[in-house]
């Protein structure tokens, strides 16, 4: 009787066609999930650093708006007008006036500061500072209220400036959204805001020191 034996080549094992597609199907997917990881890692990272940076420009433009409010003079004044913006909406511009040094600028001879909400192609408006001269002439004044000025804050939407006259009849705070040229100085300015990088909205008090 004659036994047949199967000798083995070498170099003819090898994984068969399914396998290779099945490891490669393994690959592609483990490959997918590691990029979707990664992928939400970083943009979470991104909008991590995006906030925070929102949040410390934020920070900051507090600090300096009450400290020119902590800063004002005795003959320093406090007033709210609107004006028309390129685009012909409405601009609220606070406005304040005979003022020394705030904002981090030396000498402004008694001139004026306003900070007008400058609105943005984006839809939404930055806050920016705009230097007065004190005396003066009518074409000096357009040209500075139409100036770039300095940015402070950009980016925020429905910018709204309230005054604490006092209390109500039943003892509620009176606060106002009209504060003319000429008006005394008011108890509080309260500034409210929407900034699309922060979920809540934002509201701020600053105190506004009495003539003594």
């Amino acid at each position: 009787m004659i036994r047949r034996t199967h000798l083995k080549v070498p170099g003819k094992e090898g994984f068969t066609l399914l396998e290779v597609i099945l490891s490669m199907g393994i690959m592609a997917l483990l490959a997918a999930s590691v990029y979707a990881i990664t992928s939400s890692s970083i943009t979470a990272a991104r909008l991590s650093m995006d906030q925070q940076l929102v949040l410390r420009r934020l920070d900051a433009f507090l600090r300096v708006t009450r400290s020119a409010f902590l800063n004002l003079p005795g003959k320093g004044t406090v007033s709210l007008q609107m004006a028309k913006g390129s685009g012909g909406e409405a601009e609220p511009q606070l406005v304040l006036g005979k003022v020394q040094g705030l904002f981090g600028i030396p000498s402004l001879g008694g001139g004026s500061l306003v900070l007008t909400a400058r609105a943005r192609s984006d839809g939404t408006r930055t806050i920016t500072m705009l230097r007065i001269p004190a005396n003066s002439t009518d074409r000096e004044l357009e040209a500075a209220m139409n100036a770039p000025g300095v940015p402070l804050l950009p980016k925020v939407r429905k910018p709204r400036w309230s005054f604490l006259a006092g209390a109500n009849g039943d003892g509620t705070p009176a606060w106002k959204e009209e504060w003319p040229s000429g008006s005394p100085r008011p108890l509080l300015v309260r500034l409210q805001l929407d900034i699309d990088e922060i979920p809540d909205s934002v509201e701020a008090i600053f105190y506004v020191p009495p003539i003594k």
